[in-house]
């Protein structure tokens, strides 16, 4: 397992065989939310469930067929997760595209 450092964005796959972007800084995470809604046109969909033990899960992002889970937990940070192949695509040119520390 690498360490993330603050500022960096790393795309994975995730056991669900889709595309999973991470990082453990909060300042990223907000950057790349406000992307998804108001460049992608992205609403959240969901309730926030506190962390209790190590993980939390936010709303979802949802546009039309696309839709990427949201969370937290304290092994990876931050991460969004693609729930199909459309959102696995799209979350993985949009890595390629704001991947970098603003």
């Amino acid at each position: 397992m690498t360490c993330l450092s603050d500022e960096e964005v790393h795309l994975t796959t995730a056991a669900n065989g889709y595309a999973m972007l991470s990082t453990r800084s909060a300042r990223q995470r907000r950057r790349l939310g406000l992307l998804l809604m108001f460049r992608y046109g992205f609403w959240r969909w969901g309730i926030y469930v506190p962390s209790v033990t190590d993980d939390a899960v936010y709303p979802s992002f949802r546009r039309f067929g696309l839709r990427i889970e949201s969370g937290w937990d304290n092994w990876i940070g931050y991460d969004l997760l693609a729930c199909n192949e459309a959102s696995d695509e799209f979350l993985r040119q949009f890595h390629a595209k704001h991947s970098g520390a603003a």
